[in-house]
């Protein structure tokens, strides 16, 4: 056998699910894989998670999953054609007995192998449903082909009803999941925490932070527009925490620099380098406020859940899974939800955040916390997956 496949295990055969992604950086669908590897793990499963690598592979590695090395991210159609027989062979050699695809890369690789090896596939649709160009919508509908596609919200299910309708798959719904024993603001350790802020807030100044890859669609221009819209000295500083290595992404800090530039925030905006998936929780905890400004609608907003989770107010744009995700109203407010674009309107709502004072933040982390744990966590997300692992097997 190849040695980009890890040793079958010879001598107990336990149910085996393999999971697919193009790569293991540190992102929402990434994480849940993550957390799907553990939970088969702990259930006495074979998780394998096949991806072109990663800093969260040895993560999962660590955690009992097994990793076997593909070049899933890539477009090219010869690749794709190869990688399905490579999955078809995974399949033969490894006795898995549920392919589980979380892009559409991969996407067509995972229906051709399923289909010859005749073995059951799920895909979760993470990204944005689109209708439009007519191309990409017939390169997306790869997800809604196989046995089961899973939306992480009701909106996320109501887009793929709309753009995709009728399909192949079945449609069920299994909203995101945050790990409520890693996002625990009393597992933090204080010196580090204290640490992390003075190195982002040297002046004592209240810190707002937007989490999220370097990308046009998540706000980072209506977040700065926001700020330079505060007065000093009542303007918090801003927490671009995010990065990529792709050269757009490179170019779009060069334009967010600029921006800072030109706005006058040269003092009030901090960029920071993406953080490993286990550090995030400091990063949320170090912040007064999250925001989560998109221009686009998020299929669910992972960054909301994990915020609240962390006991941080949150401040959303008004659409897609936001609206799900955090409590706008006076009686159990967790959060903000302020128009998709508006920089006045963020403006407004991050003054009001801040005048809460530390106190009346911290009740309305606690409601947030609450709030998902009752709705959002990892354990209903992963039991939720399993049963539908038995029920296809």
């Amino acid at each position: 056998m190849s040695d980009i496949f890890p040793p079958a295990n010879q001598d107990k055969t336990p149910p085996c699910v393999l999971q697919l992604i193009p790569r293991l950086s540190i992102g929402g669908a990434e994480r849940t894989a993550l957390d799907v590897s553990r939970a088969l793990v702990r259930a006495g499963w074979r998780s394998l998670v096949a991806s072109s690598g990663g800093p969260l592979q040895a993560v999962i590695e660590q955690s009992g999953g097994e990793h076997v090395r593909m070049p899933l991210h890539s477009k090219n159609p010869l690749v794709v054609l190869a990688n399905a027989w490579r999955l078809q062979r995974c399949i033969r050699d490894l006795r898995v007995d549920v392919l589980h695809v979380r892009s559409r890369m991969p996407a067509w690789s995972a229906l051709l192998a399923a289909r010859r090896a005749g073995v059951p596939l799920v895909a979760t649709y993470h990204s944005a449903v689109h209708g439009h160009p007519v191309w990409k919508r017939f390169y997306n509908s790869v997800m809604t082909r196989g046995d089961v596609v899973i939306a992480k919200s009701r909106f996320n299910g109501a887009c793929i009803r709309a753009v995709h309708s009728p399909f192949a798959a079945r449609l069920e719904v299994i909203v995101a999941g945050v790990d409520m024993e890693a996002f625990s603001p009393q597992r933090l350790d204080v010196s580090r925490l204290q640490a992390q802020r003075r190195d982002w807030r040297g002046d004592g100044r209240p810190l707002v932070l937007l989490p999220g890859r370097l990308d046009r669609n998540k706000g980072h221009e209506v977040f700065l527009d926001a700020l330079a819209r505060i007065e000093a000295p009542a303007r918090p500083v801003g927490v671009l925490l995010g990065g990529s290595s792709r050269r757009s992404a490179q170019r779009y800090r060069e334009a967010l620099m600029q921006r800072v530039r030109a706005l006058s925030l040269q003092g009030d905006v901090v960029f920071a380098d993406g953080m490993e998936a286990d550090a995030m929780p400091l990063a949320y905890a170090a912040a007064d406020v999250v925001v989560a400004p998109s221009v686009f609608r998020e299929p669910f907003g992972r960054v909301a859940v994990e915020a609240q989770a962390m006991e941080r107010p949150v401040i959303a744009a008004d659409i897609g899974g936001f609206r799900e995700t955090i409590r706008a109203r006076d009686d159990e407010r967790t959060g903000w939800l302020v128009p998709s674009g508006d920089a006045d309107a963020l403006a407004r709502a991050l003054e009001e955040a801040l005048s809460l004072g530390r106190q009346g933040r911290l009740e309305m982390g606690r409601r947030g916390r609450k709030h998902v744990a009752e709705a959002f966590s990892m354990k209903k997300m992963c039991a939720a997956t399993l049963a539908l692992y038995r029920e296809l097997l």
